[in-house]
Protein backbone atom coordinates (compact mmCIF):
# COMPACT_ATOMS: atom_id res chain seq x y z
CA UNK A 1 0.00 0.00 0.00
CA UNK A 2 1.04 3.37 -0.83
CA UNK A 3 2.04 5.38 2.29
CA UNK A 4 0.03 8.63 1.25
CA UNK A 5 -3.57 5.80 0.17
CA UNK A 6 -3.94 6.30 4.02
CA UNK A 7 -3.42 10.10 4.19
CA UNK A 8 -6.34 10.74 2.01
CA UNK A 9 -9.39 10.24 4.17
CA UNK A 10 -7.45 12.79 6.25
CA UNK A 11 -7.45 15.32 3.52
CA UNK A 12 -11.09 14.42 2.46
CA UNK A 13 -12.31 14.73 5.88
CA UNK A 14 -10.16 18.32 6.59
CA UNK A 15 -7.72 16.85 8.92
CA UNK A 16 -4.82 18.38 7.67
CA UNK A 17 -3.51 21.54 8.39
CA UNK A 18 -0.45 23.26 5.91
CA UNK A 19 1.55 25.33 7.79
CA UNK A 20 4.39 27.81 6.81
CA UNK A 21 6.76 29.91 8.18
CA UNK A 22 8.83 33.39 6.81
CA UNK A 23 11.07 34.97 8.99
CA UNK A 24 9.86 34.78 12.45
CA UNK A 25 6.21 34.73 10.98
CA UNK A 26 4.60 30.93 11.38
CA UNK A 27 0.61 30.36 10.16
CA UNK A 28 -1.48 27.41 9.71
CA UNK A 29 -4.89 26.71 7.54
CA UNK A 30 -7.24 23.95 7.16
CA UNK A 31 -7.03 22.17 4.06
CA UNK A 32 -9.28 19.85 2.24
CA UNK A 33 -7.89 19.93 -1.16
CA UNK A 34 -4.37 18.76 -2.84
CA UNK A 35 -2.86 15.68 -4.63
CA UNK A 36 -0.36 13.22 -4.31
CA UNK A 37 1.40 12.37 -7.20
CA UNK A 38 4.43 11.95 -9.78
CA UNK A 39 5.62 14.93 -11.94
CA UNK A 40 9.43 15.61 -13.08
CA UNK A 41 9.93 12.36 -12.17
CA UNK A 42 9.47 12.77 -8.17
CA UNK A 43 6.86 12.86 -5.09
CA UNK A 44 4.87 15.52 -5.39
CA UNK A 45 1.81 17.10 -2.88
CA UNK A 46 -0.25 19.98 -4.65
CA UNK A 47 -1.95 22.52 -2.80
CA UNK A 48 -4.77 24.95 -3.48
CA UNK A 49 -4.24 28.07 -1.85
CA UNK A 50 -6.10 31.42 -1.75
CA UNK A 51 -3.87 34.39 -2.17
CA UNK A 52 -6.08 36.61 -0.01
CA UNK A 53 -4.95 34.13 3.01
CA UNK A 54 -2.15 34.59 5.18
CA UNK A 55 -0.56 31.17 4.75
CA UNK A 56 -0.23 31.67 0.87
CA UNK A 57 1.98 34.75 1.66
CA UNK A 58 4.37 32.73 3.88
CA UNK A 59 4.47 29.72 1.55
CA UNK A 60 5.25 32.38 -1.23
CA UNK A 61 7.98 33.75 0.58
CA UNK A 62 9.59 30.66 1.82
CA UNK A 63 8.70 28.40 -1.05
CA UNK A 64 8.19 25.76 1.76
CA UNK A 65 5.23 24.12 3.71
CA UNK A 66 4.64 21.35 6.10
CA UNK A 67 1.44 19.14 5.56
CA UNK A 68 0.17 18.29 9.49
CA UNK A 69 -2.23 15.35 9.53
CA UNK A 70 -4.13 15.05 12.60
CA UNK A 71 -6.77 12.94 13.87
CA UNK A 72 -10.41 13.82 14.73
CA UNK A 73 -9.62 14.48 18.31
CA UNK A 74 -8.53 17.57 16.94
CA UNK A 75 -11.55 19.11 15.35
CA UNK A 76 -12.00 21.77 17.28
CA UNK A 77 -8.45 22.89 16.05
CA UNK A 78 -9.01 22.37 13.00
CA UNK A 79 -12.30 24.22 12.63
CA UNK A 80 -10.19 27.08 14.02
CA UNK A 81 -7.40 26.94 11.98
CA UNK A 82 -9.99 26.74 8.84
CA UNK A 83 -11.68 30.08 9.95
CA UNK A 84 -9.44 32.29 11.48
CA UNK A 85 -6.94 34.67 9.60
CA UNK A 86 -3.46 34.62 10.75
CA UNK A 87 -3.81 38.51 9.58
CA UNK A 88 -5.98 38.54 12.47
CA UNK A 89 -4.10 36.58 15.41
CA UNK A 90 -1.36 33.84 15.88
CA UNK A 91 -3.45 31.17 15.78
CA UNK A 92 -0.61 28.61 18.08
CA UNK A 93 -1.29 31.52 20.93
CA UNK A 94 -5.00 29.85 21.51
CA UNK A 95 -2.74 26.24 22.85
CA UNK A 96 -4.86 24.46 20.02
CA UNK A 97 -1.94 23.24 18.36
CA UNK A 98 1.79 23.53 19.31
CA UNK A 99 4.74 23.82 17.13
CA UNK A 100 7.44 21.54 17.00
CA UNK A 101 10.77 21.80 16.09
CA UNK A 102 12.70 18.91 14.26
CA UNK A 103 15.43 18.97 11.70
CA UNK A 104 14.00 18.86 8.25
CA UNK A 105 10.53 20.95 8.89
CA UNK A 106 9.59 24.21 8.63
CA UNK A 107 6.78 24.58 10.91
CA UNK A 108 5.70 20.84 12.00
CA UNK A 109 2.43 20.52 14.47
CA UNK A 110 3.43 18.24 17.72
CA UNK A 111 -0.05 16.55 17.63
CA UNK A 112 0.27 15.88 14.18
CA UNK A 113 0.66 11.62 13.69
CA UNK A 114 1.51 12.75 10.12
CA UNK A 115 4.03 15.13 8.59
CA UNK A 116 5.36 15.89 5.19
CA UNK A 117 7.62 18.70 4.45
CA UNK A 118 7.71 20.04 0.76
CA UNK A 119 9.50 22.65 -1.19
CA UNK A 120 7.98 24.46 -3.80
CA UNK A 121 8.96 24.50 -7.08
CA UNK A 122 6.47 25.84 -9.32
CA UNK A 123 3.32 27.71 -8.58
CA UNK A 124 0.12 28.15 -11.00
CA UNK A 125 -2.90 30.15 -10.62
CA UNK A 126 -5.95 28.88 -11.54
CA UNK A 127 -7.48 30.56 -14.38
CA UNK A 128 -10.92 30.98 -15.03
CA UNK A 129 -11.69 30.80 -18.22
CA UNK A 130 -11.27 26.99 -18.34
CA UNK A 131 -13.45 26.03 -15.20
CA UNK A 132 -17.11 25.42 -15.76
CA UNK A 133 -19.62 27.98 -14.23
CA UNK A 134 -21.03 25.31 -12.33
CA UNK A 135 -17.55 25.13 -9.98
CA UNK A 136 -17.36 28.92 -10.40
CA UNK A 137 -20.53 29.12 -8.68
CA UNK A 138 -20.15 26.83 -5.95
CA UNK A 139 -16.37 27.12 -5.45
CA UNK A 140 -15.80 30.97 -6.39
CA UNK A 141 -18.61 33.51 -6.48
CA UNK A 142 -15.90 35.97 -4.97
CA UNK A 143 -13.37 35.38 -7.58
CA UNK A 144 -10.98 34.71 -5.02
CA UNK A 145 -9.29 31.96 -7.24
CA UNK A 146 -6.58 29.14 -5.46
CA UNK A 147 -2.97 29.11 -6.24
CA UNK A 148 -2.04 26.30 -6.92
CA UNK A 149 1.51 25.33 -5.15
CA UNK A 150 3.71 22.11 -6.45
CA UNK A 151 5.51 20.86 -3.60
CA UNK A 152 8.06 18.79 -4.00
CA UNK A 153 8.13 16.09 -0.90
CA UNK A 154 11.78 16.08 0.62
CA UNK A 155 10.66 14.78 3.88
CA UNK A 156 7.96 12.31 5.39
CA UNK A 157 7.69 11.64 9.31
CA UNK A 158 4.90 9.09 10.27
CA UNK A 159 4.47 9.07 14.26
Amino acid sequence: MNVYEGLLEDLREGRVILTSKAGNRVNGMTIGWGFFGIIWEEEYFISAVRPQRFTWRLVKESKRFTLNFLSEEYREALNYFGRVSGYQENKFEKGLLHLDELEGFTAPIKEAHTLIECSVTFASNVEPFVLPVEIIDKFYKDHGFHTLFFGKIEKVLQR
